[in-house]
């Protein structure tokens, strides 16, 4: 069996390509496999989605490995802070912070973390993982969250694969990407000071 290609969006997309219709499938297996480990930037497989299935079924295929990817995640780290390692959390400030919450404001904080460029998916996950959020709540704030970021992720690969044509696109995704980044950070910033 050939072994994946991590961070190659080509070599990956090859392999997707030969896999014919089960590629969808294996396309979001990989993507749990990556959420999983938590540790492997999700990019290349997004760029190996959009070679294979176009703009937009790349895009919709990425979506679904995401929120998919997430949600395993979610329940295996659960399992494994509850039942293996029974880490303390009372005391840190950030899961105290999110398990007072009130489930709407859980969806809204975890939503804009999730929108972040800057904050891996894995952390995310960890972080949901480890406090009181409900599995439901926690699946809205990855299928919210994770549409716009995965947007202009999928805006930047594509114009990254054609960039001989779309450079000018290429950088207003990135302009975009730097507003993005600003506004969240700020908005963090002030759910943070109403804790």
């Amino acid at each position: 069996m050939q072994s994946i290609p991590f961070g190659d969006s080509t070599a990956t997309a090859g392999l997707l390509a030969k896999a014919g219709t089960a590629a969808i499938v294996i396309s979001i297996l990989l993507n749990v496999l990556i959420s999983v480990l938590g540790v492997v930037p999700s990019v290349f497989l997004t760029g190996a989605n959009i070679l294979v299935f176009g703009l937009w079924g790349g895009f919709f295929v990425s979506w679904a490995g995401e929120i998919v990817g997430a949600v395993v995640s979610f329940l295996l780290y659960r399992w494994g802070v509850q039942s293996v390692a029974k880490i303390p959390t009372g005391h840190w400030k950030l899961f105290r912070t999110v398990n007072s919450l009130p489930g709407l404001r859980q969806i809204y904080f975890l939503t804009v973390l999730r929108m972040a460029p800057f904050i891996p998916s894995g952390i995310i996950n960890l972080l949901g993982a480890v406090t009181s959020v409900s599995l439901f709540h926690f699946l809205i704030t990855t299928a919210l969250g994770k549409f716009p970021a995965l947007l202009l992720e999928t805006a930047f690969s594509y114009n990254v694969i054609t960039l001989g044509k779309n450079y000018i696109y290429l950088v207003i995704s990135m302009i975009v990407a730097v507003l993005l980044y600003w506004g969240i950070k700020k908005e963090l910033q002030r759910l943070g000071q109403q804790q």
